[in-house]
Formats: C-alpha cells, structure tokens, sequence
C-alpha cells in the first residue's frame, strides 16, 4: 500500500520543481527523474498533478532537488569545479531590511555573493534570471556599498551584442582609451584593452549578455584569459536562456567560455514569503488571500512588477483594502493583462 502524503505537501515540492526547471532551462524534469528509480512517465506524472504523491516520490524527488541546489548533480555547464549558487526560498520572512527604496531580497544578497567571489578569485560568473528580478539593481547596490573595489558595468545594445569590433571599440572607450577608426581595427583595440586591464585590473560586468553573437563571447573569453592573472574577473548577467545556450550548444567559441566559469547562479527571483513582507514593510496589510494569490501571479518574481504596482496602490488605492477586483483592475492598467493566463505569458 502507498502511504499517499498531503497534497499541500505535494503541492510545495511540484512548484519548487517548477522554479527549479524555470531558473534552469538546459535542464528537464525527465533529466531529474533520471536520478531517481521512477520512471520517465511517472515523473512527468507526478509534476503534472496526474499521479498523487507517495513517501517515496516525495522523498526521491526531494533528494535529487537538494543534490541538484548543491551542485553535486546537473551542474551548469558539466562538471569543471564550478560553483553553483542558488536561492534559499524559506517559507516566512519575519523582516525585509530596505535602503531608500531599494529592498534587501535574497536576489540582492546571491548577485552579491558571486561579485564578491569573482573579485577575490579572478573568475567568470553568470548570473541568470528573468527579466525584471532585479540583477542589474543588486548590481548597482554592491557597487554603491563597494566603492572601493574597482569594477566597471558594460550593456550590451543591438549593435554590441553582435559586432566583435564595435564592441571592443566601446568597452576601450569606457576603459578611458581613444581607438583608432575602422573595420580593420579590432585586432589593435582588443591589444590596447587588455594592456590597459594589465595595468588598471577591475571586475567586468557585462549585462544583457542573452543576445550575444558566439563571436562577442570568444572576445570576452580571450580577454579574460589574457588579464586574469592580472586580476580581472568577469561577470555575465542574462536571462535564464543562456544557461541552455553555453550548456548544450555545440559551438566551439561558447564552449571555450563555459568551461572557465567559476560559479553559475540560476535566481527565480522574488519569492512569495518576501512579496508578504515588502507588503508588510509598506503597510499595505489589508490585502484579501485570494488577492495577494492573484497579485503574486502576476508579478512572477518580478521586482520590477511589484515596484510598479506599489506606486500606482500608493497613488491611487492609498488606505483602502485590496481585492482580486483591485488586482485585476490594476494588473489591466500595467500590462494589459485580462486574467491570470494573460499574466502569466505577460
């Protein structure tokens, strides 16, 4: 007889599943369940909903999750000693400490953790995460609470992301130095700047890297590998899909790059326990439960989302009570959303 466990109980661990196959696409359930002794079908089964969840499919499946958080499975990028960072998602925050208007999240604190790491060690790290979950704030916090770590932020743009020279030829500009005109020119600027990183070392943080051309990310490769003695590291920041593109892609020049990489950190973003407690910090405690279930659809770990949504309830909805009918009214007004679906793909 299966000793069938509480469907909240299964409920929890399908959606901490779920988070985990969002932060990690170059992984899938079936990859999980590989690790288990279920089969393919009862697997998907299981994070389906279609098959109740017994001791031992809990229990498995709760192993190979802490094994795959650990970074003793599944790890990014195959097994080269990298380290893998991921979020603690613990089910109550009591408190959620705030500067300005800038909120202290476990988001905030992971990003910080791999700067920190990719400046003592002279590394590369990559830090993905869904637009909007706050990768490029947390790196202007540690940056402003940091001032005396040398670092430098570069965005990629269309033309950027693409051109290996117009490229190199922006980043030796923000690095201070005049590069010569021309198409021909790369070869010399690509020389110029990592002369310049030998004698001013700095982290690099590179942000939207998710469009990158497999040419931008061999320069970045062959710049580190030229400079890191020197003390440079390397940071990328991008969506989730990059993680599938230097992890199963076959492409030569993104491999060179995945194999340096000293720690991988897949976020999911905001989590439900600190949505509660901004709301609480904000004073917005008159909130209807299927309210803030529907709120935290919507805003999908963004903070960004949720950032907005509180500007317009303190303008506009100031003291009173919030209700699914609030939330769908102001859901309409942000992002054009209709119901929850249409949130969802927003």
């Amino acid at each position: 007889m299966v000793r069938q466990m509480p469907e909240e109980v299964c409920e929890g661990l399908r959606g901490e599943l779920r988070e985990l196959l969002h932060s990690r696409p170059d992984i899938t359930m079936l990859d999980l369940t590989h690790h288990t002794t279920l089969s393919d079908s009862a697997g998907k089964s299981f994070l389906n909903g279609h098959v109740p969840g017994g001791r031992q499919v809990i229990g498995e499946f709760r192993r190979v999750l802490e094994l795959v958080k650990g970074g003793e499975i599944l790890p990014p990028g195959g097994r080269n000693g990298a380290i893998v960072i991921h979020e603690e998602q613990p089910a109550r925050v009591r408190r959620i400490a705030k500067r300005h208007n800038f909120f202290q999240t476990e988001t905030v604190r992971k990003v910080a953790e791999v700067l920190d790491y990719c400046v003592e060690n002279c590394t590369i790290g990559v830090i993905t995460g869904d637009y909007g979950v706050g990768k490029s704030e947390a790196v202007r916090a540690w940056r402003q609470e940091r001032p005396k770590v040398e670092s430098m932020v570069f965005e990629f743009s269309e033309f950027t992301c693409s051109d290996k020279v117009q490229c190199i030829r922006e980043l030796a500009e923000m690095l201070g130095l005049n590069p010569p005109p021309g198409s021909q020119t790369g070869g010399r600027i690509f020389r110029a700047v990592c002369e310049r990183l030998h004698e001013a070392p700095c982290l690099l943080i590179l942000d939207q890297c998710e469009n990158c051309r497999a040419r931008i990310f061999q320069v970045i490769r062959q710049i580190h590998d030229r400079t890191h003695e020197a003390g440079v590291g390397v940071v990328l920041l991008s969506a989730p899909i990059l993680l599938t593109r230097m992890t199963v892609s076959r492409m030569t020049d993104l491999g060179a790059l995945t194999s340096r990489v000293g720690v991988w950190a897949p976020l999911n973003g905001l989590s439900r326990a600190e949505m509660a407690a901004i709301l609480k910090r904000e004073g917005i405690t008159e909130v209807d439960e299927g309210a803030f279930d529907l709120w935290w659809q919507y805003t999908s770990g963004s903070m960004r989302r949720l950032m907005r949504a509180l500007d317009l309830l303190a303008a506009k909805h100031a003291g009173k009570r919030v209700t699914e009918k609030t939330i769908a009214g102001l859901a309409g007004h942000l992002w054009g959303a209709t119901n929850t679906a249409a949130a969802a793909a927003a």
